[in-house]
């Protein structure tokens, strides 16, 4: 076992200082001045904060190596990639490594701790419950798994993944993930252009087909939302569910505008709290489409709520031109910022 090789180094660490870590292990070692930004949680140790790499070979995409400060004593491990920006991603500090062993450079352990924790927290939480079935069960940096969402319709989980060490382990993940009760479906999406960045050819990574899972209905708040699994993301923004209800909270005779609506998770919101009219703005007519069904899904009047489909800008410059204005506009727009182009 993994454990059993590990060594307990002390000898030259400071008092107090005392990590476990494998003989052999490459270290990335990090600038003078750097040390107390990952120390503080920041997981993302970016290429432009390494001053070193002691290790031959070096080391490979996925493998795990020690993160250490300027003195070479270690102040954490993580899984290192040579293709990206963000050449390792930290996964456990050397205080808790000391504090509790068990996990120390042992990935598939920690996997199953974090997200045993996430799901913990989730049920602290109330979720899922009569009225909201949709949820996030792993946040990515927020549960300490970077580059790893998993969110929750109902009785599928539906994994984006992002990080090359992420696809590395997807067996282990979904096996964790198949023990959270209720979870029947898994559904895997890997961020194509994201995984490109972390050096990954998509067209090498082994996919074992699935047939394709129907929309799935679900609740949120007591609204019900038709959700297609081949749409944005995950399908459906989970992390927004306390934005959307507070819609709820200040719409009541309001005049709304909810541009980029998606499937119209504000514009139902804001709706069922009371707004006299909402008028929902989308360039995708299948999300339209979406956003259309779960009006009648929840009984709305279609009077009252309205989709159309133009390009956002363009409908911006229009309703300036003509002076028309709303009480509430809600903007949630796609990432507008270009990435780097990935060869």
């Amino acid at each position: 076992m993994l454990i059993s090789l590990l060594i307990f180094c002390s000898y030259h660490h400071p008092p107090g200082n005392r990590f476990l870590y494998f003989a052999g292990i490459a270290k990335v070692v990090l600038k003078k001045g750097k040390t107390q930004l990952f120390k503080y949680g920041s997981p993302m140790v970016y290429s432009g904060a390494v001053d070193r790499i002691i290790g031959r070979p070096p080391p490979k995409t996925g493998e795990v190596v020690l993160v250490a400060d300027g003195a070479e004593i270690p102040i954490g491990w993580g899984l290192y990639n040579s293709a990206s920006m963000f050449c390792v991603r930290l996964m456990q500090l050397e205080e808790e490594a000391s504090r509790d062993p068990t996990c120390a450079l042992n990935m598939e352990r920690l996997l199953e701790h974090r997200i045993n924790a996430a799901t913990d927290l989730r049920r602290q939480l109330g979720l899922p419950s009569i009225n909201t079935n949709a949820y996030r069960l792993v946040n990515s940096e927020g549960d300490r798994l970077s580059g790893l969402i998993v969110d929750v319709f109902g009785d599928v989980a539906v994994v984006a993944s992002s990080a090359a060490w992420v696809e590395k382990y997807k067996l282990e993940i979904e096996a964790f993930i198949n023990k959270v009760d209720g979870i029947r479906h898994i559904n895997w999406r890997p961020s194509v252009d994201m995984l490109k960045e972390e050096g990954l050819d998509l067209l090498q990574l082994k996919h074992t087909p699935v047939a394709p899972l129907p929309q799935v209905e679900v609740k949120e708040n007591g609204i019900i939302y038709a959700i297609s699994l081949t749409g944005q993301k995950t399908g459906f923004y989970a992390d927004q569910r306390e934005n959307r209800q507070f819609i709820a909270t200040i719409a009541e005779g309001k005049r709304v505008l909810d541009i980029c609506c998606y499937s119209g998770g504000f514009s139902l919101n804001a709706a069922r709290g009371g707004a006299v009219s909402v008028t929902g703005i989308d360039s995708s007519m299948p999300a339209l489409e979406l956003a259309e069904k779960n009006v009648v899904l929840n009984g709305l009047e279609s009077e009252r709520v309205t989709f159309l489909k133009q390009d956002a800008s363009d409908f911006m410059k229009k309703a300036a031109a003509r002076n028309e204005t709303w009480d509430i506009v809600i903007l949630d727009p796609p990432k507008l910022a270009p990435r780097k182009e990935v060869s």
